[in-house]
């Protein structure tokens, strides 16, 4: 049996009730996550996946708030910094940071 990791697992559960947005989030199985120093951290492997997560970032950010798992979202493609967002955007100063490279 091939499982998630821990932390895609998290996530997705979160929306085992909601289809549509479950379905959004299903392209973080293409990803490695990692959390450190309050960062949830996206290791994608290219920028198609990373630009598909900074769109459903809304998704990403209330299992994140709720679970209290991290008060920043950094997206990578192969390394490089991708994007940053902040999990509760009206409590932060910088509200998204996205590289375009």
């Amino acid at each position: 049996m091939n499982l998630p990791p821990q932390l895609t697992q998290l996530i997705l559960s979160f929306y085992r009730e909601e289809p549509s947005q479950l379905q959004k989030l299903q392209i973080l199985r293409a990803c490695k996550l990692s959390r450190r120093w309050r960062v949830f951290q996206i290791h994608c492997a290219t920028r198609e996946i990373a630009e598909a997560l900074a769109e459903a970032i809304d998704l990403l950010r209330q299992p994140i708030a709720q679970l209290r798992l991290a008060q920043q979202i950094k997206i990578t493609v192969n390394g490089n910094a991708f994007a940053t967002f902040a999990v509760n955007p009206a409590t932060s100063k910088s509200r998204a940071s996205i590289h375009k490279s």
